[in-house]
């Protein structure tokens, strides 16, 4: 036998209560992913998550979490009572002879990962559709149909440090630069009392959250995963810089809002604002300048009109070109005295569990994914992250692998630090001594390293 490639087998979507009598099995199906499946093989899989699901309830009062075999691992995730997500993947193997004389398995998929893929898909879906329990179920299989499908279908499974600490980018300004933006957003809010900001994001990186935190990542991760890479690669398509692009245009309805007919087109989503003590439904509209994108809702029960935002488009424009274009020359500057400082060799990584700020050495994002981490570091590293306890609120440890990598782990106030250091002749005080010199470096003001 030959290594098998780790790659997603299947996803599906299921609630046995949707067809309780023999023969309705494929009305428990929601949703199936690869769709030519044959039914049969459908309910196959699903009948044995349902097997595996009630035989496990039977020992505990916890939901059933995975399941492994030789050649597949199966990720359950239940969002909410009776509804079942389930990703599928094929794993590598080997005889016990190859193993012998030392064939190795290849990449295998953190289990983590493929349990925050289901946990982004749900609020996802939570988010621009509502919850499970809201459609009928004449309804849900087309809901989920036309969600679902161009969900996974953008997905990939990768080892990347992204995508076992899932945070957010964000962008340090100058007290004059961030000032400008809160008078922007004041400005903004007290002459159009309906569009409240939510979020201000330049490239990559968040600037301002008005949500709640766990909204905000979901609402980032669709910004800087889906929409604004298809804007990008408009811009890059169009060639030089259009006014519209310069001064201002909507890019969420897709076409932008050039009359009233636009105005049925504009997005619904679930969120909760960080003024609210529960989720409501609103309109969710984006504007882009350059490399500013803004978002805004407005509930769903005021009374749109076209003026409303042609008006919004006038002010807005010329305004956040001028912030884009100051933002512009602070990250060229800070670019510049960045390249002038040494450059480390060694990765770190540094994730804060209140905002879910993230950051890595070297910066990384969805385009251009940190491959230089290995799976078994990345292993490691998400044991640590997802035992909170490893660390405690202040905490320090230290591993060394047996090909020569040590990671070094530090929790300090919910702030977490890894590094990731290479060293075949290092000690345990030269490692120690070269995190603190990296911390020192990277993290000054930020994390805040125990004496």
């Amino acid at each position: 036998m030959i290594d098998v490639k780790t790659k997603i087998n299947s996803f599906f979507i299921f609630n046995s209560s949707f067809g309780p009598r023999e023969g309705d099995e494929l009305k428990r199906i929601l949703f199936y992913h690869p769709s030519q499946t044959s039914p049969d093989a459908q309910k196959m899989q699903v009948g044995l998550c349902e097997a595996v699901v009630k035989f496990m309830s039977t020992f505990s009062s916890e939901p059933c979490e995975a399941l492994q075999t030789q050649t597949k691992r199966y990720i359950f995730y239940q969002p909410e009572k009776g509804y079942w997500m389930v990703l599928v993947v094929r794993i590598p193997y080997t005889t016990k002879a190859l193993a012998a004389i030392g064939e190795t398995q290849g990449d295998v998929i953190d289990p983590s990962i493929m349990h925050d893929l289901l946990l982004s898909a749900y609020k996802m879906f939570k988010m621009f559709r509502g919850p499970f329990k809201n459609f009928s179920t004449d309804d849900v299989y087309t809901v989920c149909e036309h969600f679902f499908n161009p969900f996974i279908v953008s997905k990939s499974l990768t080892n990347d440090i992204s995508d076992v600490i899932q945070g957010i980018n964000y962008l340090p300004l100058d007290k004059n630069s961030f000032f400008k933006v809160l008078c922007f957003i004041d400005l903004l809010e007290v002459n159009y009392p309906h569009f409240k900001c939510i979020s201000f994001i330049y490239n990559e990186q968040l600037i301002w959250n008005g949500l709640s935190t766990n909204d905000m990542l979901t609402l980032y991760q669709y910004l800087v995963q889906t929409l604004l890479p298809k804007q990008v690669e408009k811009e890059i398509q169009g060639g030089a810089v259009t006014a519209a692009q310069r001064h201002g245009r909507f890019i969420q309805p897709a076409e932008g809002i050039k009359s009233s007919e636009d105005l049925e087109k504009l997005v619904q989503v679930h969120l909760m604002r960080e003024d609210d003590t529960e989720i409501k439904q609103y309109y969710l509209i984006i504007y882009r300048t350059m490399s500013a994108t803004v978002s805004f809702t407005v509930d769903v029960d005021v009374e749109l009109e076209f003026e409303m935002f042609r008006s919004l488009d006038a002010f807005i424009g010329p305004q956040l070109s001028a912030i884009a274009s100051t933002i512009s020359e602070q990250c060229t500057l800070h670019a510049l005295q960045t390249a002038q400082l040494a450059v480390s060799e060694h990765k770190f990584v540094y994730f804060n569990r209140l905002n879910l700020a993230f950051k890595t050495s070297p910066p990384i994002n969805k385009l251009h994914p940190s491959t230089s981490i290995t799976p078994e570091v990345l292993t490691i590293i998400s044991g640590i992250h997802s035992d909170t306890k490893s660390l405690g609120n202040y905490g320090e440890i230290i591993i060394k692998t047996p090909d020569e990598y040590w990671i070094t782990g530090k929790s300090s106030n919910e702030r977490e630090f890894y590094v990731i250091i290479q060293e075949k002749n290092a000690n345990l005080k030269e490692i120690a001594d070269e995190v603190r010199r990296i911390c020192e470096a990277q993290m000054k003001g930020i994390f805040f390293y125990p004496m």
